[in-house]
């Protein structure tokens, strides 16, 4: 366990739960938004539930 690990799973999980990517960014200390996108990777179920 990493903190690296921590904060991908924190980002995640909040755009998962709908938060703006603007707020996620702000949560997570960035000063780059390319910097959030890169660590909020979705899980696949949740992308498939995006499109059904």
């Amino acid at each position: 366990m990493t903190w690296h690990l921590l904060r991908h799973t924190f980002i995640s999980r909040l755009v998962m739960a709908g938060v703006d990517l603007r707020t996620v960014q702000e949560l997570a200390g960035h000063k780059d938004i390319k910097m959030t996108i890169r660590y909020a990777h979705l899980a696949p179920e949740h992308k498939l539930n995006a499109v059904f």
